[in-house]
């Protein structure tokens, strides 16, 4: 039988197995922040604030995205263990 950190880690094995549309999201927005920086380094006036609410926009919901998954993933390790320790009373 298996113990919860084991089959925690074969979910986590899973999950990393979705890192191709991780990887498209942070290669567009690693873009996003070129570009934004790239406008304000060159004094662009008018692009100015544009790039600078791009680059807080793109910052801020990575780190949304990123406290999503934690809290996701804290979730599924208790409900696994939870469940584990249900069957292992039957």
């Amino acid at each position: 039988m298996h113990d919860a950190d084991s089959i925690v880690c074969g979910e986590t094995f899973v999950d990393v197995m979705n890192i191709r549309t991780w990887v498209f999201f942070y290669l567009i927005c690693f873009v996003a922040i070129l570009l934004a920086a790239t406008f304000i380094v060159q004094g662009i006036s008018p692009l100015f604030w544009v790039s600078s609410t791009l680059i807080i926009t793109v910052v801020g919901f990575n780190f949304i995205l990123i406290s999503n998954e934690i809290r996701g993933f804290k979730k599924r390790k208790e409900l696994m263990k939870t469940f584990l320790e249900g069957k292992s009373e039957k």
